[in-house]
Order: structure tokens, then sequence, then C-alpha cells
């Protein structure tokens, strides 16, 4: 079995005959259960046509005898006894089932008889008269009867007045035989109709306790016992209910349709009819079936063996030439090109064959051409096993880098390594491997202290595919370059630019401290001439004094904007805590002035690495803003929300006021300094918030609407 042949012989015959003996059985089975339920159902329908044929012969035997009962010369309690007699003989004349009638008064005794052989008898103790003497009529169950020594079936029935009283019973002498061939004729017509469906058996009918009471042999009617037979409880034939049920017997090998016969009124007896098939009869179509898929699936396993043979030579003989040839390609030797003229496959295989082999240096100076690349670039190149975190790649930026031989990296775990080199130790912390389970690349910008120094890192992590599976991930690149040099030049524009803004600050600070100071001048010339009066004196000195107050916000401003940047005083933040610390502080103020602050903080926010202080400043700002836009009573909400996301994971913080709102003309010019809608402001307010909020990598956005309040959203990065 380890040559090509054999196993594709195992191959095509696994392939044939699997798919064929599960499609046969399937089939097999599926046509067995359609012919069984077709049988059962035909069983089921015919012993329910049984059922009703009875209980139509039944209804018909009540309603003889409900019309009788309800002829006026019987309810007429004056009428003579050869009167009731006549309308009796015509009765028995019109009716073959019948051969003699009685009538018994109330108190059981037989007073009208049609051959008069039991007139004067006493049958007060009878069940029929007892039964039918309540009202109404009444048949008995089929019993075998001492007197006669042969089965008998009693029928009675009420016979009542005009006013509706009992008056007495009238009960007909059946004569069963012939009700029993007038049985069978119903029953003999149901089963040519088995015949013809190839359904044959024995039909039957039983009472309450299994006893047959109907049989075609006679024999078994009151001396057999149906349930004894097939060791069948009471039990399952009551569970039949309305619809008819199988029941097996073992012993005689037959299965049996067994329906309930329908009650009625004066019918309350629990009859049961039945029909018997011998099992073979039932289920030899199944026989007959099996036959056939036995000697299809021979003749095709045959045929299925003899094809395999021939084709798996003419597969294997072109496949052993390139096997041969294969194997001197592997050892060095020379490999003329091949030649096939067998089938497509096996030619396109030959045909890749050559190429291969006419690629394969191409390709080998492919790699080696990659690979010096990958060594002369600028970029360090870092691969890392998901798997054992071991290095897979290290280029010679990386050598240069961390100081570390590229032959005494790979292979080596990553703990190993950042346990030999705390340069390396230290990049590593930066790198965010546990985000490498995602499928998309991350991008981030980092600062780490090699070599005594603090060096930028722009660096890109890729989880790595398999050759075979691009969605399991093997390793981990990290590409990095360092920006150094790009960020020191940032911070020193940055710088110059901060000088020129605060030139221009410089030169709209000599021009607004100009109108103060010339306010100051002029009361203090007033306050010489007036100083005799003590009242005009204050109230020039409190003047004074709310112009030194302006000028000093001025500055104040100012001094915050040129102040630099200090990142040592950077922390991890929460933000929640920084708002409600701030709405506290305003707290008293704006319960004083009729305004609600409501806040609405989404539950652990991660921190975020910013200045404290700063911060504060900000929401401080927004807040006093608020306040000052809303006239009267009013309501400022504040909101935060963390805004997860591969590209925007960041903390939203909305602060809203139902105040005056801004104009779209305002809007456009917030932030420059100087400009301002307070009487009293300075414009420097809102520019200090949007250079904090920038600084830290963040925005502001602001929505407002004159005369329906103002919205400002700050964006703060988590990472």
């Amino acid at each position: 079995m380890r040559t090509l042949r054999s196993k594709l012989l195992l191959i095509f015959l696994g392939i044939t005959c699997i798919p064929l003996i599960a499609a046969g059985i399937i089939s097999y089975q599926t046509q067995k259960n359609d012919l069984t339920n077709r049988i059962e159902q035909t069983l089921f329908i015919f012993s329910d046509n049984l059922s009703l044929a009875i209980e139509d012969i039944i209804r018909e035997r009540l309603t003889d005898l409900e019309q009788l009962s309800q002829n006026p010369v019987l309810m007429n309690e004056e009428a003579e006894e050869e009167e009731i007699q006549r309308e009796f003989m015509k009765f028995v004349n019109n009716h073959d089932l019948y051969y003699g009638l009685i009538f018994v008064n109330t108190e059981g005794m037989v007073t009208v008889d049609t051959d008069g052989t039991v007139v004067g008898n006493n049958v007060a103790g009878r069940e029929w008269f007892q039964e039918a003497s309540q009202g109404g009529l009444f048949l008995s169950e089929i019993f075998l009867s001492p007197v006669v020594d042969s089965p008998i079936l009693a029928m009675a029935a009420a016979v009542e007045n005009e006013e509706g009283e009992v008056i007495g019973v009238i009960s007909p002498s059946f004569d069963l035989e012939h009700l029993w061939s007038f049985l069978w004729e119903r029953i003999d017509q149901y089963s040519q109709q088995q015949q013809n469906v190839n359904v044959a058996g024995d039909t039957f009918l039983l009472n309450q306790e299994g006893d047959y009471i109907a049989h075609p042999n006679h024999d078994y009617v009151l001396e057999e016992n149906f349930l004894e037979e097939t060791n069948t409880e009471m039990e399952s034939m009551e569970n039949i209910g309305t619809q008819p049920g199988l029941i097996h017997n073992e012993d005689k090998e037959t299965v049996n349709a067994i329906a309930p016969v329908g009650h009625m009124e004066g019918f309350s007896n629990d009859w049961y009819v039945g029909i018997s098939v011998p099992e073979d009869e039932m289920y030899a179509p199944l026989r007959n079936l099996l036959t056939k898929y036995l000697l299809l699936f021979s003749v095709v396993l045959l045929i299925t063996i003899t094809a395999v043979f021939k084709l798996s030579r003419y597969i294997v003989q072109p496949v052993e030439k390139l096997v041969s040839a294969t194997g001197d390609f592997a050892v060095g030797k020379k490999v003329l090109p091949l030649q096939s003229n067998a089938y497509e496959e096996i030619n396109k295989l030959t045909r890749t064959f050559n190429d291969m082999t006419e690629r394969l240096e191409e390709r080998e100076k492919a790699h080696r051409k990659s690979t010096l690349i990958l060594e002369t670039t600028d970029n360090g190149v870092i691969s890392i096993n998901r798997r054992d975190q071991s290095i897979t790649t290290f280029n010679r930026t990386c050598e240069k880098l961390f100081q570390f031989d590229k032959d005494n990296v790979l292979g080596r775990s990553l703990h190993d390594l950042m346990e030999a080199n705390p340069d390396f130790k230290a990049f590593i912390q930066h790198v965010h491997l546990h985000r490498s389970n995602e499928q998309s690349s991350q991008i981030y910008e980092f600062d780490c202290t090699i070599q005594g120094s603090t060096h930028s890192f722009f660096l890109s992590i890729t989880p790595l595919p398999t050759l075979e599976d691009e969605e399991k991930i093997e390793d981990i690149l990290l590409v990095f370059k360092e920006v150094t040099e790009k960020r020191e030049m940032e911070k020193e524009l940055l710088r110059s630019e901060k000088l020129k803004v605060i030139g221009k600050l410089s030169a709209g600070f000599a021009h607004e401290i100009r109108n103060p100071l010339t306010t100051i001048q002029g009361f203090m010339q007033l306050f010489k001439e007036s100083s005799n009066d003590d009242d005009i004196n204050g109230y020039h000195y409190q003047i004074i004094m709310s112009e030194i107050e302006r000028v000093n916000s001025i500055v104040e401003d100012l001094l915050t904007i040129a102040k630099p940047e200090k990142d040592n005083e950077k922390q991890y933040v929460q933000f929640n805590d920084v708002i409600q610390e701030t709405i506290y502080l305003f707290k008293a103020q704006a319960g004083k002035k009729g305004i609600a602050v409501e806040t609405v903080l989404e539950p652990n926010l991660p921190e975020i690495y910013t200045e404290e202080k700063k911060l504060k400043q900000v929401m401080m700002n927004l807040i006093k803003n608020a306040m000052e836009a809303i006239e009267g009573e009013g309501r400022i909400s504040v909101e935060t929300k963390w805004l997860s996301g591969k590209t925007n994971d960041g903390i939203s913080v909305k602060v809203k006021d139902n105040g005056k709102g801004m104009e779209e003309e305002t809007l456009e010019k917030l932030g420059t300094p100087f400009y301002t809608t307070k009487s009293d402001g300075t414009g420097l307010g809102l520019m200090t918030c949007f250079q904090i909020v920038e600084e830290a990598g963040g925005r502001i956005h602001v929505d407002s609407e004159k005369g329906k309040g103002s919205e400002f959203e700050i964006w703060m990065p988590v990472s």
C-alpha cells in the first residue's frame, strides 16, 4: 500500500463504494420507511373504515328500535294487545334481522309477544330492562347465553306516552347469525380491497376485555382472547383512543391494526375492529427491494475494479517519469526539459517543473537582493515569533542601535535579550505587543532613553500571517524609524512661533494698557481737586482699583501663554476627577445665580497622560464662560464619554449651556487674541484653552446658535 497505484486503487474503490453504500442504505431506509408507512396507513384506513361500517350497522339497528318505540299504537296506554302484536309483526316482516318482539310493562311483566310463548314472564331483573326502563335505548355486549348456549346480543328501548312518561319497554329477538352475515358482507368487501393492494389478512371484532366477539373462525367467538395471544396489556387498547393503532403478535408473526368503534346513544360498549396481516406478506416488498440493491452494488463494484486498474496505469506511468527527474534535480544533476504527451494535468505539471528549474536561480538572486535591502535600510526591522517570542529578524540598523550582534540575537527569546541589554528592554517596554492579536497594523510614536539620551521613534507593528493561511498570525513585525532630530526641529519651530505670538501680544498689550492708564491718570487729577468730598473720593478710588485689576488680568493671561511647557509635570489624570473638582469650585456661584449644573460622567474612563493644572484651567474657563453666557436662571451640562477605536481612541467631554449663544462671525474668530464679546474681557481665555488642548494632542469643536446656547466638545487622546 506504499505505491501510488495501490493507493489509487484503494481511494477509487473507497470513493465509489462508500458513497454507493451510503446512498443505498439511505435510499433503502427511505423507501423502507415509505413502504412501511404506506402499508401501515392502508391498514389504518381499512380498520377505520370497518369501524365506521360497524358503527353504521349499530346505528341502523338502534334507529329501527327507536322508530318502533315511537309508534303511536305502542305509545297509547289504552291500546289493545292485539293492536300492539300487529305492529310487532309488521316490524318483523319489514326487517329480516328480527324474528320476534316483546312488550314489557313497567313492573317487568311481558304483556305482548309475537308468538305468545313468553307472555307473563317477569324480566325485571334483566340488565336490558333496567337500563331501558330509565328512558332511551340500550344495546348490550355480546355474551354467551347459558340458556341457548350461543352468543346473543340484547337490545331494548323505552316506550313513552305523550307526556314523556315511560309506560313500558320493547325488546326484539335478534337473529345474531343474520347480523353477522350482514357484517361479513361489509368485511368481505374490505378484505377484497386488501388483497388488491397485497395486504391480505383476517378481520375480527373485540370487546373491551379483548375477547373475540366476531371472527371468520366461529370457534374463536367468546372462546379466545386477543390480549392473551399478543401478550398485550389492556392499557395498550385503551391508549388507542379514537385513532387506529398497531399491535404486533410475535408468536403468530402478525401485525394487527386495531381501531375503536365509536360510542353513540344507546351504545357505550368499548368494541374494537381488528385486521391481522402476516409480517412476511406485509414486508415482502422490502426484501425484494434489498435484493435489487445488493445486485446493483455487485455489478457496480465489478465495473469499478476493472476501470480502476486501467485508470491507475494511465495515471501513474507519467508520474513515475516526473518523480525520477525530480530526484535527479534534487541531487544536483542536470535535468533536460521533460516531454509529456499524457493527460492535461500531467502535461501542466511537467511544464511547471521545467519552469521551476529555470526560475529557481532567478528566485535565489531576488532573495539575496531582498536581504541586502533589508540590511542596508535606515529603518530598524525586528520580527518576533508569536508562539515562543523568539527573534526571527534583526537587521543591521538594530545591531547599530542596540549594540547587538545579529548572530547572537536570532533564535533567542525576547525575554533573554531584554535581560541582557537594558537599552533593548527600554525600547520593547514601549512596544504594545499586547495589541498584536489584532489583524490590522498599529502605528504610533514614542520617546525612549537609550545610552543615556532620549530618542524619538516612529513605530509600526504589523502581524505577519503564515504562508499557508492568511488568517493565522505567525510573526509580529516591528519597523521603526528614529525621528529624534525631526522632533527637536519641530520644538524649535514651535518655540519660535510662540515668540512671534508673544511679540504680537506685546504690541496689543501696550495698546490695551494705555487706555486704563489714561483713566487712572485722569481720575487721580480729579481726586486731588475733590479731596474734601469723601464720597466722591471713595467712588473714584473703586474705579481706579477696578482698572488696575483689569491690567493685572491681562498681564497674567500673557504670562500664561508665554510660559514654557514642562514635560516633567505630566502625569496620568482621571478626567472625571478634574471635572468634579472644577464644578465644586463653581457650585456656590452657580447656585447664587440660579444655574443648575448637571453631570453625566461615564464610569471607569481610562486615564490620560497630561498636565493636571492646565487641564483644570481649561475646564474652569469653559464653565465660567458658560455661566457668563446665561442671563438669569439656566442650565449647564457636562458629559464625558470614552470613544474607543483603532484610530480615534480618546475621551470626549461636552460642556453645554442654554445661554444666549454666539453668532457665526464670533465662532470664526474664537481663539483670536484680544477678540472678545465681553465688556471687561481680554479674549485670551479661550485662546489659552485652544493652545493647552492642542499641545496635548487633542482638539476642541464648538457648536453654537444665537439664542439657543453653545456646546464645547473637547477630545483628548488616551495613548
